[in-house]
């Protein structure tokens, strides 16, 4: 039998769909499945991951689990971190009433020892007319005590089990690391928290340097929040307090700050040897190691001061002293740190060429 076929179909009107609409609709279906892939694993499924993105809420928190860790030591710190503020007569505040505002706002310190001193700077505390918030507690200042060679400015109150912060050796210092600070908030118990990076861990500001003065000092960048800001390692080691010199914020170097507690604990005072001086690895111009003793606008070497009744002279070069060797990053201000006022030191020099010894008491 002869099969039949079709020769043509019947007309209608509709029309197979075009590209141009199944492009929309596969958009479409696209947008629908990712939506709701989005609601399924955000309201259904469990997830510890970090939200980015709510539309239902636009004012959920926004985890950032990099900086936890950084968070955490923040809140180990609180406990040694106290706001400086002048002191408030006959204040009787009732509940919710803000003790301190911030115009009362001095600036920061730090707790050093467990039975009540604490540390700021001069820039911070010019008396002892000051009150002291820490925790949840404010004191008043019972003894104050300064020390000229770092400008700091030690604060006694009242407490006998406070935390104090562990100091960071200037060794272990690098250039590029993160650092994190925190201050007193006025009206609060709260703190602020911010990051930063060191920029330079041995600073000088000015070429000619004082054996009697510090030295040197670290660099961070961006701004500082306030007068005697702590600024912490990552292993949360105090690097430094703020500090503003020559119109710029620096940090007064751990290194110093530790040694200042230590003379305070020990009731001992810093060595005085009066030597103004050029660290020549540090300067342009100069190959040679060790601290060449000039000034070019005062007296390279203090009259009566130890160095001079030891006679060292101006043009002496300094190599070490009982051994240390003087050099870029153990300079003549920081060996001598090592020292105590009354201390026989043996002072290595280059004079004309001719190696000598000379004791000095410092």
């Amino acid at each position: 039998m002869e099969e039949k076929h079709k020769h043509f179909a019947r007309p209608t009107s509709q029309r197979p769909p075009s590209m141009f609409n199944l492009t929309l609709w596969t958009i479409l279906v696209g947008l629908i499945a990712g939506f709701g892939g989005y609601l399924l694993a955000n309201y259904i499924l469990p997830s510890d991951s970090a939200n980015y993105f709510n539309i239902s809420n636009p004012n959920r928190d926004i985890k950032v689990s990099i900086e936890q860790p950084l968070t955490n030591f923040g809140d180990d710190h609180q406990k040694s971190i106290a706001g400086i503020y002048k002191i408030l007569r006959a204040v009787s505040p009732s509940v919710g009433q803000p003790l301190f505002s911030a115009d009362n706002f001095l600036g920061s310190a730090v707790v050093v020892t467990s039975d009540g001193w604490l540390m700021t700077t001069n820039q911070v505390v010019a008396n002892n007319q000051v009150s002291v918030i820490l925790g949840d507690k404010v004191y008043e200042v019972e003894e104050l005590l300064e020390d000229e060679f770092s400008s700091t400015v030690f604060l006694k109150i009242n407490e006998a089990s406070l935390q104090p912060v562990d100091f960071q050796l200037i060794d272990d210092i690098k250039v590029g690391e993160k650092l994190f600070t925190m201050v007193d908030v006025a009206n609060s118990y709260d703190h602020l928290f911010a990051t930063t990076y060191l920029s330079n861990a041995h600073y000088s500001s000015d070429k000619y340097l004082y054996t009697d003065v510090v030295d040197y000092y670290v660099k961070i960048t961006g701004e500082n929040l306030d007068s005697g800001a702590p600024y912490f390692n990552l292993d949360g080691n105090l690097i430094g307090l703020s500090y503003i010199m020559s119109d710029e914020t620096v940090l007064l170097p751990s290194e110093y700050l530790r040694q200042a507690v230590k003379h305070l604990l020990n009731d001992t005072e810093r060595p005085r040897l009066g030597i103004r001086y050029v660290d020549m690895e540090n300067n342009s111009g100069f190959e040679r190691k060790g601290s060449l003793v000039y000034n070019p606008q005062y007296a390279a070497v203090v009259y009566n001061s130890p160095a001079y009744k030891a006679g060292i002279k101006s043009g002496d070069q300094i190599v070490a002293i009982n051994n240390d060797i003087v050099s870029s990053y153990r300079t003549l201000t920081a060996v001598l740190q090592s020292y105590r006022l009354g201390d026989k030191v043996l002072i290595k020099i280059l004079r004309k060429g001719v190696e000598q010894d000379i004791e000095v008491s410092l």
